[in-house]
């Protein structure tokens, strides 16, 4: 039989254990709107009389020591909070490539709309006049102001595209020094303070929610895993999970560990050895430089925008980033340009003209040209690009310099030659040529496109616009699947109110019921003290 007061220990470990488990309720209702809370529960477990042998005892009813509460745990999956970080990550690298997209959609639909195609109409209106009145020097001049606008056009856009990458990397550099190297420095020292506290036995669940919360905004930077094992035995009777956050490699190679316990990594940027290719490199938990970071991170804000400032598209080698970024529609502008100055300066310096011995010879571009358009230097065309494409300086000297007539004057006078000062064939071809289908090469010398200027620009604007159209549907997409993992987390770690309110119904009802057996207990007891016998 158990001992009398064997029972009102039971009844004293029922209302510890309800009063435990009502503070618990009360503790997650206080923090329904807390960021980053997971909700708790307390661990109770049954108190058994076993544990002793008594040979010849007499057999008994064992009715147990009742219930004791061991410990509060918080209610979380680690296979949803996994599920939730991929998520996050794959969301924040949508969203920040659909707002770099943007920007330069931004650019190119103003060329779309008045400026760039707007120029070139212009230009070809005013060419058309000169093939009207050759001779006119007021209408080459005209020709020529309008060359500048297409030039000044081509430069603006090249500069819009530098702004778009400089505020992209500066972008970039922030993530990278105040987000990412700030949260792995912090979750390094929550995990220092996690081990003491584990040490000596506590559970630190609040730290736990800062550590997590942590994780989840590091998640929106970069792809990371979690692991927690194996554990760091710190005694015979203890041993503590030792918690690493890696970038893992996709190609299946070494990862990058950014935090091991306490130690964390840091992150730096390249921005200056080469613009066009901004590199991230880490220095990870052991020290070792880690130069390859950028093919490791595959997600999150840092994959964004790697996208938007290195990616190449159809350019990129194989080890490249190959998504359409600033790289890629500068590329293409820069082909536009030089294809336009090529077109231009062709068609101006193929004239006939004295061969030195009497006859008469088209002029050769590749050794002569008489260059309309050139880069920088005025003279050249060796390092054009639209960001610096120019009315060249001979023509600037000179609005005639434009060649109206592939026969102008030759004196002497060659035998056989006629020639038409006063002819517009050669403006007519550069007329024709505008409008005409034109082979746009790459610098490898691959077509990339067979269209005239306008179909060439009308291309890059729908292919920029695609490109938003598509990120951003990709970017609903992950959102809609990122909620949905986010409301199965908060099922199973968010605070309900209505689920909290019923358990503390049910908790002070069970204390209610531990009271109730108290005065049982106690009105027995007097009946055998006071009554019996009697």
């Amino acid at each position: 039989m158990t001992a009398t007061f064997v029972s009102y220990n039971i009844a004293s470990r029922a209302m510890d254990t309800s009063q435990a488990s009502i503070n618990i309720v009360g503790n997650n209702i206080s923090n329904v709107n807390t960021e980053g809370y997971t909700r708790q529960r307390v661990d109770v477990v049954s108190v058994t009389t076993s544990g002793k042998v008594e040979k010849y005892a007499t057999p008994v009813v064992s009715t147990g020591l009742g219930s004791k509460a061991t410990g509060t745990t918080q209610l979380r999956d680690p296979y949803i909070d996994a599920r939730y970080r991929n998520q996050n990550s794959e969301n924040n690298r949508y969203e920040t490539m659909v707002k770099g997209l943007s920007n330069l959609e931004d650019v190119f639909d103003e060329a779309s709309a008045e400026a760039l195609q707007g120029e070139l109409s212009s230009y070809i209106n005013d060419l058309q006049s000169l093939s009207q009145t050759p001779t006119s020097s007021d209408i080459a001049q005209v020709v020529r102001s309008a060359a500048e606008k297409v030039t000044q056009m081509l430069n603006m856009y090249a500069n819009q595209l530098d702004e778009i990458r400089t505020e992209q990397t500066e972008n970039l550099e922030v993530t990278v020094k105040s987000e990412f190297n700030t949260y792995v420095k912090n979750i390094a020292a929550l995990n220092e303070q996690i081990q003491r506290e584990e040490i000596y036995g506590n559970t630190p669940n609040e730290l736990y929610d800062q550590r997590n919360l942590l994780i989840d905004k590091l998640s929106e930077v970069s792809n990371v895993k979690v692991s927690m094992s194996p554990a760091d035995r710190i005694s015979e009777n203890l041993s503590i999970p030792h918690y690493r956050i890696t970038i893992e490699n996709p190609s299946g190679g070494q990862p990058i560990l950014i935090v091991d316990n306490d130690k964390y990594a840091e992150m730096s940027l390249d921005a200056t050895t080469d613009s066009l290719d901004v590199k991230l490199s880490i220095t990870d938990t052991v020290g070792n430089l880690r130069d390859d970071a950028n093919s490791l991170v595959s997600d999150g804000k840092l994959e964004g925008y790697l996208s938007i400032i290195n990616g190449k598209g159809s350019f990129a080698s194989a080890t490249e980033n190959d998504a359409k970024g600033i790289y890629y529609y500068n590329e293409k502008i820069d082909i536009f340009a030089k294809q336009f100055a090529d077109t231009m300066n062709k068609l101006n310096s193929e004239i006939y003209e004295s061969d030195g011995s009497g006859g008469y010879v088209l002029n050769d571009y590749s050794t002569d040209p008489k260059n309309l358009f050139t880069d920088a230097s005025g003279t050249s065309t060796a390092n054009l690009t639209a960001r610096n494409i120019q009315v060249s300086t001979a023509w600037l000297g000179n609005p005639s310099y434009i060649n109206t007539t592939r026969k102008p004057v030759i004196d002497p006078t060659p035998t056989g030659y006629e020639a038409t000062p006063a002819g517009s064939d050669n403006v007519l071809r550069m007329i024709e040529n505008m409008s005409s289908k034109i082979d746009f090469k790459d610098s490898d010398g691959n077509t990339i496109l067979s269209g005239t200027f306008n179909e060439y620009m009308t291309s890059v604007v729908s292919e920029v616009g695609t490109d938003v159209e598509l990120y951003t549907n990709f970017s609903k997409t992950a959102t809609n699947v990122f909620q949905t993992i986010s409301d199965a987390r908060d099922t199973v770690s968010g605070v309900s109110l209505n689920e909290e309110g019923i358990n503390l119904s049910a908790f002070q009802k069970i204390y209610g019921a531990a009271v109730r057996y108290f005065n049982v207990l106690d009105e027995n007891l007097d009946t055998i003290i006071n009554r019996m016998g009697v």
